[in-house]
């Protein structure tokens, strides 16, 4: 499946660069919200994240690109028995989730060229998951390589031909593989700055 990435990413990027057009590059502050398997191990709202799109303008209203980032999700639980692998431990507990999305990703613009330009998209590709648990000298390590999808929406706002602030919402969904037995899925809130380029 790596292979596979890798291949697409590279023949994407090979195809791309043969296109004389613009280009976007959006870095972006990110909030996350985790759903699913992921919210029943960590529910709270994740402040910590960050996300770097990078796009290029096959058509005046069509990009194509890639898209990586990091959302780190933390909750403290409160002392009690938990059971880790068939043993049962008493304590506090602290649970981290990292995912890492690399996603090939394309953008359809609706009003390109326009101050306000909304978008929608789709990445393809995969989430990297390290779900930790902390229990006294104790330390449970989750990993998981999941292929993934991220649809996504969005607004640009051109502040001049150069520069712009992106809005955006990104739903980052990995079907369970590795040590993880349950899709892991999250929701981002994404506040950027655009740049744009040749």
């Amino acid at each position: 499946m790596k292979k596979a990435l890798i291949f697409i990413v590279f023949f994407t990027f090979l195809n791309v660069a043969n296109v004389n057009a613009q280009s976007l590059t959006t870095t972006s502050y990110s909030i996350g919200i985790p759903t699913g398997d992921m919210g029943d191990f960590v529910s709270n709202v994740s402040w910590r994240g960050f996300s770097v799109d990078y796009r290029k303008l096959v058509q005046s209203n069509i990009g194509i690109g890639i898209s990586s980032g990091l959302n780190t999700f933390y909750e403290e639980r409160p002392f009690g028995v938990y059971t880790i692998d068939n043993r049962s431990l008493s304590g506090k507990q602290w649970r981290y989730s990292n995912n890492v999305p690399i996603m090939v990703s394309g953008d359809y613009f609706f009003k390109p060229g326009e101050p306000l330009n909304p978008f929608i998209g789709l990445g393809v590709g995969t989430i990297y998951t390290l779900r930790t648990t902390d229990m006294g000298i104790y330390r449970l390590d989750q990993k998981a390589w999941s292929f993934a999808f991220q649809p996504q929406v969005g607004l640009i706002h051109m502040l001049n031909n150069y520069a712009g602030i992106s809005l955006s919402a990104k739903y980052s969904y990995g079907l369970a593989a590795g040590d993880l037995s349950g899709a892991q899925s999250f929701l981002s809130l994404n506040i950027g700055y655009v740049f744009m380029g040749n």
